[in-house]
C-alpha cells in the first residue's frame, strides 16, 4: 500500500452560501464557519500542516483504496465528508458521525447546498459503540481524533466495525520518545489549557510509531503502513502521519 495523490499548496476552504433559516440555527451558521476557522488555525499550529490540503491529501488515500463504504469517526464541521464527497471519482457513501447536534445540521446544509445528500449521511452519535452493525465499513477514517479516546475501546470497535480486508486509517500526530519530546508536548499542553482554554484537548494521549504498531497488532489488524505527512526540521512535537491499517 502507498500514499498516493498528494495536492500540493494550500487549497481553498468551501464558499457556502447563506443556509435556508431554523429554528435554532437562525443566527448560529456564520460563528459555526468562524469555528471552522478557528479548527483549521488550531490543526496548522499544532501539526504545521494546512488543514484543507490535508484533508485533501486523506481524501485521495480513501479514494486510492476503492473503498466505497466509508466510515468517518469524527464528523466535527463535516469539512472532510464533504470534500470526499464531492469529488468526481468517489464513487461510494460517508457516514459521518459526531456528537454536536448543531455541527450535524449545519453539515447537512451543506451538503444539500452542495447536493452531495446521496454521498453523504450526518449522524449523531455520543459516545460508547458506534450505531452500526458488524463489518459495516470498507474503510474508517479518524482524522486528529484518536489521541482522545482509550486506544484499545477505540481499535477494538474499529475492528469490529469493519469488514474483511478493510482499511482503517488514523490521521495522528506520531510523537516519538525523548526528552525533548515530552518538554515540547509539556509547553503545548499548557499552552492548549490556559491560553487557548481547551482543557479537554490538553488531556491527549499521543504515541511513538512502535507503539501504535503494536496496539493495532494487539487489535487485530494483520498489516499497517505508516506515512508521514511532513518532516520537520526537528521531530520535537511530532510528525502528523498518515496510518493505514488492514484487517
Amino acid at each position: 500500500m502507498s500514499i498516493e495523490g498528494h495536492q500540493t499548496g494550500a487549497q481553498k476552504k468551501f464558499d457556502f452560501s447563506p443556509p435556508r433559516p431554523r429554528p435554532f440555527l437562525t443566527n448560529l451558521p456564520a460563528r459555526i464557519d468562524t469555528y471552522e476557522e478557528g479548527v483549521a488555525k488550531f490543526f496548522e499550529w499544532r501539526t504545521g500542516l494546512n488543514y484543507y490540503a490535508t484533508i485533501d491529501q486523506i481524501a485521495d488515500f480513501v479514494i486510492n483504496t476503492r473503498r466505497a463504504k466509508i466510515l468517518d469517526f469524527f464528523a466535527d464541521t463535516g469539512a472532510f465528508a464533504l470534500r470526499l464527497a464531492g469529488r468526481k471519482n468517489f464513487n461510494g457513501r460517508i457516514y459521518s458521525f459526531d456528537s454536536n447536534i448543531t455541527l450535524l445540521e449545519r453539515a447537512r446544509q451543506r451538503a444539500r447546498h452542495l447536493d452531495l445528500q446521496q454521498n453523504v449521511e450526518f449522524r449523531q452519535h455520543e459516545g460508547g459503540q458506534w450505531p452500526v452493525p458488524d463489518g459495516f465499513a470498507e474503510a474508517a477514517i479518524s482524522i486528529f481524533d484518536f489521541h482522545r479516546h482509550s486506544a484499545e475501546q477505540f481499535l477494538a470497535e474499529a475492528v469490529r466495525i469493519l469488514a474483511p480486508e478493510g482499511h482503517l486509517l488514523l490521521a495522528e500526530m506520531i510523537v516519538p520518545k525523548s526528552a525533548l519530546n515530552s518538554w515540547a508536548w509539556n509547553w503545548k499542553k499548557y499552552h492548549i489549557r490556559y491560553v487557548q482554554k481547551n482543557p479537554a484537548e490538553a488531556l491527549g494521549v499521543y504515541f511513538d510509531r512502535e507503539e501504535l504498531i503494536q496496539l493495532l497488532f494487539a487489535a487485530g489488524f494483520r498489516q499497517v503502513v505508516i506515512q508521514g505527512l511532513k518532516q520537520h526540521g526537528s521531530l520535537a512535537g511530532g510528525v502528523f502521519s498518515l496510518v493505514a491499517a488492514t484487517k
